[in-house]
């Protein structure tokens, strides 16, 4: 079972798979989670940002992989998370 969690303007359910894709989002750098968020509020591209920088990239792959798993619901509650963020 999910849990729940809040930012400042508003609570999300979180799935199973939420769960752990906001933890890994919250062990991330500034920088980092600013990339993540904004790729998840894009839709998610297959094609990652040419200004994006490497060390960046790489440390986003299993967040990436993680999210692409969660099933739709769970990408919702994420992207939901993330705008309140």
């Amino acid at each position: 079972m999910g849990e729940t969690r809040s930012t400042a303007d508003c609570t999300v359910d979180l799935g199973p798979m939420t769960t752990p894709l906001v933890d890994i989002l919250q062990g991330l750098k500034r920088n980092t989670f600013a990339w993540a968020k904004l790729w998840v509020l894009n839709g998610a591209p297959d094609q990652f940002y040419p200004n994006e920088h490497h060390i960046i990239t790489t440390a986003l792959v299993p967040f990436r992989a993680r999210y692409r798993d969660a099933t739709e619901e769970e990408q919702h509650n994420l992207q939901q998370f993330l705008i309140g963020k």
